[in-house]
């Protein structure tokens, strides 16, 4: 089973190669660098994190309540959690979709089915889905590099020159891991102003202007940065902000109306919908300080509901016929060699993901968070399913209480399917599922 973690100011899970955890709880985070200090300045400081988890209990472990609805429920109330959403879709349709709890603690607002959450890192397969579908028009290639895209800006190290696109969406550019805020090029990005694709092109300046800390291709290095960068290849290429290229290519043919980046709303009414985060049980209201900064929006910025969410996993189930090419979706599930990184995905297997719950079958799985919401999605492509949790809190907390939901959610979907086989074992025989 893999560790948790939870990084200081940025409050989120990762795993090391080991799969140990490397841990600085929540209650250490508010002891030493949360009290006495005001709440921006904790903000400020969030970065967006995937990582990689097992579901914790088998859906056997679960109470043998038929009612998904009081499952979910019971579960926000053991994690004292201001709000939980959960959704399954088989066969390309949402079969299970079910939001408890509020919107702000302190306020009575409840959630509801169309409310927004945000999404962290889940987004990077988004990204990566953006890029597939201008490698099929033609923009760019999976072997296109950073030296062919940015020949012209010379404060980059010629060493990054070969890096290729493929090695940024996989994590094994030669990039450092950067789950922990940098103490300098972080801050840096915060100040930063002015156009967004400006932005990230001194972002590509900025965080390449040294030698790469390893040599491309070998080593897994989680690297929002290295999402940053793919982006601004996709900005130089069609001359198009990212947020624009996300709305064209992905967004709008999909249908997905709630999508959009940073938090999930502006103002201060509930009567906006669904736009506080926690830290802590503390409702943090959105500004530009309530999440990670727009440079690095493909790293994980991105807010939807669980809904339009749905559409965009249906996508990597096969169920959106014409959007991408086999061989692309085959791409974007590929690991790298000798390891489980794909492109926004992480790779392995779970017994009840397999059909005839005796062989584990394959999963996609992606979590992600801001330190104030969290995030996760399993895909069964076996089965046909996506199964997805979401909570306007960060922390371990809010990450324990998504996994046991995921739980909650697959023996509801199995007996609610006919043919379904339960008492598939939960994590028994599952590779190992850490970066």
């Amino acid at each position: 089973m893999i560790g948790r973690v939870a990084i200081s100011f940025s409050l989120l899970r990762g795993v090391g190669h080991s799969g140990k955890s490397r841990s600085r709880t929540l209650h250490v985070m508010l002891q030493t660098e949360f009290r006495g200090y005001p709440l921006n300045m904790m903000v400020a400081f969030i970065l967006v994190l995937g990582s990689i988890q097992a579901v914790s209990e088998s859906p056997d472990d679960l109470p043998a309540v038929n009612d998904l609805r009081t499952r979910i429920a019971a579960i926000r109330k053991r994690a004292d959690l201001p709000a939980l959403g959960v959704a399954a879709l088989a066969d390309g349709r949402i079969v299970q979709l079910e939001t408890v709890g509020v919107r702000a603690n302190g306020r009575d607002t409840a959630v509801d089915r169309s409310d927004r959450w945000h999404l962290g890192s889940c987004g990077k397969a988004m990204t990566a889905t953006v890029l597939a579908r201008l490698v099929e028009a033609g923009s760019l290639s999976w072997s296109s590099t950073i030296g062919s895209v940015f020949g012209d800006v010379d404060e980059i190290h010629p060493n990054w020159h070969p890096v290729t696109l493929a090695q940024l969406v996989r994590h094994r550019s030669g990039l450092p891991e950067d789950r922990t805020p940098d103490s300098i090029i972080f801050p840096t990005v915060r100040r930063m102003s002015g156009p967004l694709p400006a932005q990230r092109l001194e972002v590509v300046r900025l965080i390449l202007a040294g030698p790469p800390a390893s040599e491309r291709g070998t080593v897994m290095a989680y690297s929002n940065f290295g999402y940053a960068v793919a982006s601004a290849m996709a900005e130089r290429v069609t001359g198009r902000p990212w947020e624009a290229l996300c709305r064209e290519w992905l967004f709008d043919p999909l249908g997905m109306t709630s999508a959009g980046f940073g938090p999930p709303g502006v103002g201060t009414g509930d009567e906006l919908g669904h736009l506080h985060g926690h830290l802590g049980n503390r409702p943090v209201p959105p500004s530009i300080l309530a999440d990670n900064p727009a440079a690095i929006a493909a790293a994980g910025t991105l807010h939807a509901n669980l809904e339009d969410w749905g559409r965009f996993l249906g996508l990597h189930l096969g169920a959106v016929d014409g959007f991408l090419s086999p061989a692309t979706i085959e791409e974007l599930h590929r690991p790298a060699l000798n390891g489980r990184y794909a492109a926004g995905w992480m790779t392995g297997t779970r017994r009840w993901a397999g059909t005839d719950g005796l062989r584990p079958g394959p999963i996609l799985t992606h979590s992600g968070t801001n330190g104030l919401w969290y995030a996760v999605t399993w895909l069964a492509p076996e089965r046909g399913w996506a199964l997805m949790a979401v909570t306007n809190q960060g922390g371990p907390d809010a990450a324990r209480a998504c996994d046991e939901a995921i739980g909650a959610i697959i023996k509801s979907i199995e007996g609610a399917i006919p043919g379904s086989s339960g008492n598939r074992g939960g994590d028994q025989g599952d590779a190992d599922a850490s970066p």
